[in-house]
């Protein structure tokens, strides 16, 4: 993890969650948030470790990744720009029971847990917005899990390069076949002729390890259905996340403490 002078915390827009804190949480976090730069594969928290901050990504994406006894793996929930990871540590919950891993490299704001708590707490406009968005990974959770089990190797593919795919803009991003079969639960071997057929129906180019999107119509109808519920999930957290930024009140823009009678938690 490397921290890096470019942006700033007034720049966190492109953190869709950041985008939507009132302004006088980013007045008191901002400060807090500092931009790093995470490598692929670089592993933020393994099983059981107590999280002690947390990441918005901007450009990198984080799986949460579990293993099985025998070493097994496959991805239980991915995070990008549109929320952070372990977020829901803020509220109090126990311990990560999964490895967290940086599965495109890319920058992300990096915050000490105690100040999302200590936030969460006393503005009741962004411990909703928390919320809102602990019960939208809770349901991209439970999906990628229904996927995992029922849907093709082929379809769970496209489905997880359609996701990163919106999340990076539709730009092309780097990642290995060793790693893309860790997350997917399959060998590298089958991997690779599932992302030639892929390629031979035109929705993909891969070129050395990095993956370009060429016609994402097709991609599209390689997958299932879960990337569009993904996709609309995430797409109603940001409507919910809008009107939570319309209610706030004139107080938010008040120094911090004298807006507490009218965004607290009591």
């Amino acid at each position: 993890m490397v921290p890096v002078t470019k942006g700033t915390a007034t720049q966190s827009h492109n953190n869709h969650l950041l985008r939507y804190l009132d302004p006088g949480a980013l007045a008191r976090l901002g400060p807090k948030l500092k931009l790093v730069t995470l490598a692929a594969e670089e592993v933020l928290y393994h099983p059981e470790d107590r999280i002690s901050h947390i990441y918005f990504p901007t450009s990198a994406t984080l799986c949460m990744l579990t293993i099985m006894d025998d070493g097994r793996t496959i991805e239980s929930a991915t995070v990008g720009n549109e929320g952070a990871s372990w977020l829901s540590a803020s509220l109090g919950t126990s311990p990560t029971p999964c490895q967290t891993i940086v599965a495109v490299a890319g920058d992300a704001y990096k915050i000490a847990a105690e100040y999302v708590e200590d936030e969460i707490r006393q503005n009741r406009i962004f411990h909703n917005l928390v919320s809102e968005y602990s019960h939208r990974l809770l349901i991209s959770s439970l999906r990628i899990g229904a996927c995992n089990a029922l849907h093709t190797l082929s379809q769970r593919a496209a489905r997880w390069l359609l996701i990163t795919g919106d999340r990076t803009s539709g730009k092309p991003f780097a990642i290995t076949h060793a790693f893309l079969s860790a997350l997917l639960a399959c060998s590298r071997t089958s991997l690779t002729a599932v992302l030639g057929d892929l390629e031979t129906s035109g929705g993909i180019h891969t070129r050395r390890g990095r993956i370009e999107f060429a016609d994402r119509a097709s991609l599209e109808r390689s997958s299932c259905e879960c990337y569009r519920i993904l996709y609309d999930n995430f797409q109603q957290l940001h409507s919910r996340a809008k009107a939570l930024r319309s209610s706030y009140p004139p107080a938010a823009n008040r120094p911090f403490g004298t807006e507490r009678s009218e965004t607290s938690l009591s």
